[in-house]
């Protein structure tokens, strides 16, 4: 991030009172979680610049455009133009605010993905004796496979750097960690090692565990993907079909039938070319959002 956006950030930031902060401790753990390398002070003075940027330029392009547009009195000119640039900034600032969030989610269904191989790799690791620092030390080397390079940068980082024992910085990795589960498990390795259980035959339970849950995840998909199938049938197959062969026989025939304004050649037009590719539209992205990451 260049240094002088961070400065001009940290000056909007300081405008804001120091009572505004706490209020947005859901933003700080998200902004942690999702490793953007940027502290939470920046960030949200990043986001108050980037509100008035949105705020200015809304307001200036809606009075240089909107008398091209509608004839209103030049009072509801800024009436309107003030609302717009207001509406502007509100999603500016709320895009910034869920950035993190959308950001966190990601990594974490990512992480989740490749938990049991991870569990699995470290406990093939532990079973040959070796000690937990090292199997850290293996794992940051095969980290982005299992897409924990972060967080196991993050607990290398500090042992070797800030000079924390093990237990703190897993407990570090495990406050700061997008998955859920992964952090579950960091906790777990610090139960392990410190009452000196068994540790390889803890993360193989975890491995067993993860790949459970996996599995019923992908049921869960297989059965919400036959819904989907019957929703396209209906709706992109039988349903069109029928209409198009309708409206087609209709516009032949010269048929004065017509819905509101429209008559038959131009409802099936917009048939055609809009409803039917929006309608695929919606099925892929319904598709690619319910089927489990690779």
């Amino acid at each position: 991030m260049n240094s002088q956006l961070i400065s001009i950030s940290l000056k909007f930031s300081n405008a804001i009172p120091p009572s505004v902060f706490s209020r947005f401790n859901r933003l700080r753990k998200n902004l942690l979680k999702s490793s953007l390398n940027i502290d939470f002070k920046v960030y949200t003075g990043l986001t108050l610049l980037t509100s008035s940027i949105s705020f200015t330029a809304a307001f200036v392009f809606s009075l240089l455009l909107l008398p091209k547009l509608l004839l209103l009195s030049t009072f509801m000119m800024f009436v309107l133009s003030a609302v717009i640039a207001i509406l502007a900034a509100i999603t500016s600032a709320g895009f910034c605010y869920s950035y993190p969030l959308m950001i966190k989610s990601s990594r974490s269904k990512n992480i989740d993905v490749n938990l049991s191989l991870m569990a699995n790799f470290m406990s093939v690791l532990a079973s040959a004796g070796m000690p937990p620092e090292s199997i850290f030390m293996i794992l940051l080397l095969v980290g982005k496979d299992f897409n924990v390079d972060k967080e196991v940068g993050r607990i290398i980082r500090d042992i070797k750097i800030m000079g924390l024992d093990l237990h703190e910085a897993l407990k570090n990795a495990s406050e700061s960690s997008p998955s859920s589960r992964l952090a579950i498990m960091l906790d777990g390795i610090i139960t392990t090692i410190r009452v000196g259980g068994d540790l390889s035959g803890y993360l193989h339970d975890q491995a067993e565990k993860f790949k459970r849950e996996r599995m019923q995840n992908l049921r869960r998909f297989v059965d919400n993907l036959s819904v989907v199938a019957e929703a396209y049938v209906a709706f992109l197959v039988a349903a069109p079909l029928m209409l198009i062969v309708m409206l087609s026989i209709m516009s032949f025939l010269g048929g004065t039938i017509s819905i509101g304004a429209l008559d038959p050649l131009t409802i099936l037009n917009i048939l055609t070319f809009v409803i039917m590719p929006m309608g695929m539209a919606l099925m892929i992205l319904a598709v690619d959002t319910l089927s489990p990451k690779r």
